[in-house]
């Protein structure tokens, strides 16, 4: 399907798209509960058929992913390098406190080490706090403000981190499904107030199976997750159900694995949250991706990056680019600064 044809498909849902096929049972489960759900973490009957097409095309035609030697955050450190590189400054371990306008444009942000004042100012930790909170909701029209707070986040994803004393999963990353194991909006709803379904897809990566150095000699560590709520101030008792859940298919995949734990660590939306995402809405803070890639609010219909407020702009996965999660925030911070450097070039600013 060519791009423009890929445009058309805002305003339906991917589970739309497929009753177009006559599909095997085993196959719609296999596009929709391995890729699909381990892509987006929200439901394919709510993600926009545009994202599901374009992400599908760069997994079956351009060979899927990569993986960061030393770690997916590699990609993050390596940007960080290139703003001194070219002259810049990069400040670690100063979280932003506020973003400082003055005369109807931002003047620069507040952070609980120093304050750093510029004309532009470029947002990555999401649309609905840095409006609500970081800027402050006095300095946007009523509208707008109606807008980001109905804008609907991605589902979060919990899980838990098995420290292993020696190898046991050979692949380097992998989902566990089954047929009927993928999700959809009402079957989520039912999970998230306590009926959790028998089967669920569990997601796992072992770093070490692509880098040697990413554990000790002769051991594992094992990442695996799950589908569960946003709410970054979920508490670890609403966690558990989810948790458990991860290890139950976990240790019926891999039956040796239990045997072989030194060390078991869960994860909850809450730690998300703390490193990430401020909770400024009920049922959000924790998402996975950010802004769920849904209809309504994926495709062209995607937040713009420029904000109303004169030297705001908005990157990350929230808007700007396409894809799954690391790689939908890496393009938009290339679109995002072509986009500001345009305005400044333009004297916009």
């Amino acid at each position: 399907m060519p791009p423009e044809q890929i445009d058309n498909h805002d305003e339906i849902s991917f589970a739309e798209f497929l009753t177009r096929y006559e599909l095997p049972k085993s196959v719609y489960g296999y596009l929709v509960g391995s890729i699909h759900d381990a892509c987006f973490v929200c439901p394919a009957d709510a993600v926009a058929a545009s994202e599901a097409i374009r992400v599908l095309q760069m997994i079956f035609l351009r060979s899927g992913g990569l993986f960061a030697k030393g770690g997916i955050g590699r990609v993050a450190e390596t940007y960080a390098a290139a703003v001194e590189e070219n002259g810049g400054r990069y400040v670690s371990n100063a979280r932003v406190q506020k973003i400082l306008v003055e005369n109807g444009a931002v003047a620069g942000v507040a952070t609980d080490r120093d304050t750093f004042r510029a004309p532009i100012v470029v947002s990555n930790v999401g649309i609905q706090p840095t409006v609500l909170k970081l800027v402050g909701e006095e300095h946007f029209a009523d509208d707008y403000l109606a807008y980001v707070k109905d804008l609907v986040p991605s589902c979060g994803l919990p899980g838990v981190r098995y420290f292993l004393d020696q190898k046991v999963i050979r692949q380097p990353f992998g989902t566990i499904f089954s047929t009927d194991g993928y999700w959809t909006s009402e079957k989520f709803d039912r999970a998230a107030a306590g009926e959790i379904p028998e089967d669920i897809a569990v997601l796992y990566e072992v770093p070490s199976n692509y880098d040697e150095n990413a554990a000790p000699d002769g051991k594992q560590i094992v990442l695996a997750s799950v589908w569960g709520p946003a709410d970054g101030q979920a508490t670890d008792q609403q966690m558990k159900p989810w948790w458990e859940k991860c290890d139950e298919i976990m240790f019926q995949v891999f039956p040796d694995l239990p045997e072989h734990i030194e060390h078991r660590e869960p994860y909850s939306v809450r730690d998300v949250s703390l490193l990430t995402r401020d909770r400024v809405l009920p049922n959000q803070g924790g998402e996975c991706i950010g802004l769920g890639q849904v209809v309504g609010q994926g495709g062209q219909k995607k937040p713009s990056v420029t904000a109303p407020l004169r030297g705001l702009f908005f990157v990350g996965c929230d808007a700007g680019g396409y894809g799954v999660g690391t790689q939908q925030a890496t393009e938009s911070g290339m679109k995002v600064a072509d986009v500001v450097e345009k305005h400044r070039a333009a004297g916009s600013l």
